[in-house]
């Protein structure tokens, strides 16, 4: 067998076993995503709540803690700054973050014309949405979704039903150590609240936002 196929059947064989080593991971992933899931929604976590404001940019905010006994499973940081609201949830395993999710919401108004050809005020939401997988703290996975909902729309989008978009993983970092900066604040009150980290998004939220806006 000449060397040049022995190669590509073995660079072959290497990326078959990746393949399969991710699918195996992400299903893991999923497995407990569902189990921290379940648990959040019956209330059975213990949990630690804080709210704050931050008066230099007129943004208020929330962040919980969950624990089961006294093992954290689950982050959520909620804030909102004019008409949009963010909210960013981590998920934890054996001291791990395994998943990140984020959601934003951008409220705003626009002005169409009906069926009667009058001009008609439309309530707008656009939200943007971010998936992260890792393993061992690297990404394996990076989605972004971005969808829109229209007031005068009888049917409107739904997030299960917008497929996700495959993207580079080059804000994981960032995820890790906001995530870590987070940490932080468990059990304490939270003092300067302007320092939070903030989204990871707001280059592609903008990005997303503005061309949005300039479709109508």
């Amino acid at each position: 067998m000449k060397p040049t196929l022995i190669l590509s059947l073995c660079i072959l064989t290497s990326v078959i076993s990746l393949a399969q080593e991710n699918r195996e991971i992400l299903a893991d992933i999923k497995s407990k995503y569902l189990l921290i899931r379940e648990l959040v929604d019956n209330n059975t976590l213990r949990q630690y709540y804080s709210d704050y404001t931050c008066e230099e940019s007129l943004e208020k905010g929330t962040l919980t803690f969950y624990y089961n006994s006294r093992e954290l499973k689950h982050i959520i940081h909620q804030y909102t700054q004019g008409y949009v609201s963010y909210k960013d949830e981590y998920y934890i395993w054996d001291d791990q973050l395994f998943f990140e999710f984020s959601t934003h919401k951008v409220k705003y108004q626009d002005y169409e014309k009906n069926k009667k050809k009058r001009i008609q005020k439309v309530n707008v939401t656009l939200t943007l949405e971010e998936r992260f997988y890792f393993h061992d703290f690297e990404p394996i996975k990076c989605q972004f979704k971005d969808f829109e909902t229209r007031s005068n729309r009888v049917k409107n989008p739904k997030t299960n039903y917008v497929k996700n978009q495959i993207t580079d993983c080059n804000q994981a970092n960032r995820i890790i150590e906001k995530y870590n900066v987070l940490l932080g604040y468990q059990n304490i009150t939270i003092d300067d609240s302007c320092i939070l980290p903030r989204s990871i998004a707001r280059i592609i939220s903008d990005n997303v936002i503005y061309s949005n806006l300039g479709k109508n």
